[in-house]
Formats: structure tokens, sequence, C-alpha cells
């Protein structure tokens, strides 16, 4: 049995598929089971949340392995971590992000500490680093489909965008396998993006013209407290986007295709599977 915890999200809702793909039993670990959408009726349902550890220690009784995604900021992480060291330590696919590896960036710094945090619990774990994700673009989803129009706050800077299915793949790998315990694995998509080439390609798939307007790493940060981020994870965020702007994230890292066997996802692949979405 794997348990998977965000199950409900980008990352979490592919690593649950791709367990049952692969002909794995999978229970998942959510609060409102009503989210799972087609994951219903396929997978174990174990009903908690990360406010009460315990939940998570019980769901993980019996489990080969975990994959864990618990955000960059979660004070009880300890408890969290504590409760799976006591119910059988399965071993842990840690989502982290890219930054944990540059600390100077404050969420980088937070996510460096959970996975210090999760080292000194003793855990047998693989560390996840992405990059920024093909489906952040879904923030877009809305002002493409009232006005063409798509707010960039990085400039022309370049990033290595990767596909939350190229994620998930490498974490089943690190969930289903002894190779990988104890790394951590910086993972890309296969080719530097900016958001005005993401916007051409949108437009060539969705066959309407899209509309850039620039805004400043401010009015990005208004933006994201305006849709419910806590002050200290917006300003975090924007600093990662004004460091992409000034062209400091021009990484590629080859590790999905080692680890898969296959080259990750394009970001034009991306757009036609999700093209209904900004339809």
């Amino acid at each position: 049995m794997f348990l998977v915890t965000g199950a409900s999200g980008n990352v979490g809702g592919q690593v649950a598929r791709q367990l049952l793909e692969a002909g794995q039993p999978v229970r998942v670990f959510v609060r409102d089971p009503a989210r799972l959408g087609e994951l219903e009726g396929q997978v174990e349902v174990a009903v908690g949340d990360f406010s009460r550890p315990e939940t998570l220690g019980a769901a993980a009784v019996g489990t080969r392995a975990v994959f864990l995604n618990t955000g960059p900021f979660l004070p009880n992480l300890g408890a969290l971590l504590a409760a799976l060291k006591a119910h059988g330590a399965p071993r842990v696919a840690f989502l982290s992000t890219i930054l944990a590896g540059h600390p100077e960036f404050a969420i980088g710094s937070m996510h460096k500490a959970n996975e210090e945090a999760v080292r000194a619990a003793g855990l047998r774990a693989t560390f996840l680093r992405p990059a920024g994700f093909m489906s952040n673009a879904m923030r877009w989803a809305g002002s493409i489909r009232a006005e063409g129009v798509v707010h960039n706050p990085m400039g022309t800077g370049q990033a290595a965008p990767i596909a939350p299915e190229d994620i998930a793949a490498v974490a089943v790998r690190a969930m289903t396998s002894d190779d990988y315990l104890g790394q951590a694995i910086e993972l890309t998509g296969g080719e530097l993006l900016s958001i005005p080439d993401q916007v051409d390609i949108l437009s060539r798939t969705l066959e309407r013209p899209l509309r850039i307007v620039d805004v400043s790493v401010e009015a990005s940060v208004e933006g994201m407290i305006r849709a419910g981020a806590p002050e200290p994870i917006a300003r975090g965020v924007a600093q990662s986007q004004e460091a992409v702007r000034n062209g400091r994230f021009r990484t590629l890292s080859p590790q999905v295709e080692r680890i898969t066997g296959r080259a990750p996802m394009r970001f034009d692949a991306w757009a036609r599977k999700n093209a209904a979405a900004f339809a």
C-alpha cells in the first residue's frame, strides 16, 4: 500500500494515478473526499488533515511509502513526521522545491528547513526539488477567458517549467525503490521558456490572440495576497519571480530523463492537454 497526500492537487493527483496505472494499491490522505474527482472509487480513502498529526499516523499504518506534500510553512511538521515514524516509518518522497538549494531565498529557506526536519526525524527519504510547475499557467485562465490577457511580473526572464506528470513520475520511482534514498533531486522541464514564450504557445494552441501586460513584482505580491496567500509566502514567491526576471534560474536538469527513461513533457504538449481550461 502507498499513501499519497495532496491527491486532489496537481502533483499528488498524478502520483496517485501513476501508482494505480502501475498496478499498485493506493491510499489517499484527504480532508474532503468529495474533491477526489475520478480517483473516487479507485483508491482507499483516509480522512484527516495535517493539523491532526495522529490522523496522518493512522493513515500510514501498513504502507510502504508516502508521498508527502506539506507546503513550505507548516508549524507542526515535526509532529507529523513523528507520527509517521511511530506508525511504520514508511519511505518518504518529500515534495520540496529547487529553491531549497538556494536558502538565501525565503521560500528556499523554508523548504530547506523542512528537508532538514525530515532528515532529523530519521525517516528514509528522497527530496524532490522541482522548478516552477507548468500548471502555474492555470492562474492565467480567468484573465485569458475574460480578456485574452496574461499579467507578467517576470519580464523576458527564462526558466524551465516542469509538468506535474513528470514530478509525479519521479516520485513514483522514489516511492517504489530504494535507489534514490537520501538524494535531493533537482527537477526541471527540458526547455528554457519565458512567460512571453509560454503565452505565445498558448495563443497558438487556443487559436486566439493573447496579450501580455507587464506588472511590477509589488503588484504581483498584492495580487497574491488578494487571492488569499499569506503575505510572507506572497513576498517569498515574488522574490523568486524577480530572480527569474533577472536571469537567475536558467537551469536545465537531466534528472527526469535519467530516472524515468523519457524526456520531460514540453510546454506545447502540456498546453494541448489542458487547453479546455483556457477556452
